[in-house]
């Protein structure tokens, strides 16, 4: 097969990066399309396409990178292979099962390749201390050693720990202290357990130089509940096509989809991760919407700014005009739209009238 082109996401710092690569073989153009998961340890998801139309390579392009809030950029065929044989040397060693067609790819991950400093390209551009900051204690909770070694000057640091394996940095409030340091409260999850505690470090040249940290404590979960709520705006319509969940994910690609019991979950995402940059991260400050359509044929939309969810509102009013009726708005203090859809719920009206 001959190269033709390769994309990936600048989000490994997220912890998850899309990678695309192009090859001809003959007369045939195949497009591959993975997922690579540092967290996850491995390529968690792979599909590909050939000769497919320009409209179908796009779609895919957006169901795969649409969600991960990055720049995307062109990489070579040697960057490329050595992504797919890096990953997937993790899944092989971590006795992860390779996803999709193996045999499609295999041979990127059983060539010899030279190893290659990819990470400043797969990295974004940090833009301020803050976010600098955000982005370590994330990687930190999360146990990614690869991270904290490509950031810190001190080479103990990547092999402190404070989480079992892949812990997940729920909330983050950072303050800069008299001495120049920064002091963070972090909330996290960790083998389905809550935690809180406190993490210094210490920051010169956007690399890390010192970090120090309390004990954890143990919270409950209405405690994290009450520390991530935030005012949630829903929009309540009924569907009048049958055909209008099909439409909605062929329109958003770009959507993560979320199967339940009663109903089909869109999670929007926003178009960055900007959120990572404020002195107060929060885990879904990333979600613009949620669109959830049950099997009752109502529409459920959640959106967390009063003036996005009027923008929302114009735009699928116009756009599916003929296929909804607007019914009914409310405002929530705290999301309940999960609750809704996990619990099975068809009427948002039985729903709400508990």
């Amino acid at each position: 097969m001959k190269f033709v082109f390769s994309k990936v996401t600048r989000s490994r710092l997220m912890g998850t990066v899309g990678l695309i690569i192009c090859w001809r073989s003959q007369n045939d153009i195949i497009t591959q399309y993975f997922l690579l998961d540092a967290e996850g340890l491995g390529i968690a998801d792979y599909v590909s396409l050939k000769n497919a139309d320009e409209d179908i390579l796009l779609k895919e392009e957006e169901r795969l990178m649409g969600g991960l809030g990055s720049e995307r950029i062109y990489i070579s065929e040697d960057e490329a292979i050595f992504l797919v044989n890096y990953f997937g040397t993790k899944n092989i060693k971590y006795n992860k099962i390779l996803p999709g067609k193996v045999d499609e790819y295999r041979f990127m991950i059983d060539k010899q390749v030279k190893n290659i400093d990819i990470f400043p390209k797969i990295c974004k551009d940090i833009e301020s201390e803050i976010e600098l900051v955000n982005y370590i204690v994330m990687r930190f909770i999360a146990r990614d050693k690869e991270a904290l070694k490509y950031f810190s000057v001190n080479e103990d640091i990547p092999n402190m720990y404070v989480t079992s394996a892949n812990g997940t940095l729920l909330k983050n409030i950072v303050s800069i202290t008299e001495s120049g340091k920064y002091k963070c409260i972090a909330l996290f999850e960790d083998n389905n357990k809550y935690y809180k505690m406190n993490i210094a470090l210490r920051i010169s040249g956007n690399k890390l130089v010192s970090l120090i940290y309390s004990k954890k404590v143990n919270v409950d979960y209405l405690y994290v509940l009450d520390e991530l709520k935030k005012y949630e705006y829903i929009t309540l319509y009924i569907v009048d096509d049958k055909e209008f969940k099909d439409k909605f994910y062929n329109d958003h690609p770009y959507c993560m989809k979320t199967e339940f019991e009663n109903g089909v979950m869109f999670t929007e995402f926003k178009k960055n991760n900007d959120h990572v940059k404020k002195d107060i991260y929060i885990i879904n400050d990333d979600i613009k919407s949620i669109y959830y359509i049950t099997n009752a044929n109502q529409l459920i939309i959640a959106s967390y700014d009063e003036s996005e969810k009027e923008d929302i509102k114009k735009f699928i009013g116009n756009k599916y005009k003929g296929h909804i009726k607007f019914k009914d708005e409310y405002i929530f203090e705290g999301s309940i739209i999960y609750g809704f859809a996990q619990d099975g719920f068809c009427n948002f009206y039985d729903f709400v009238n508990i």
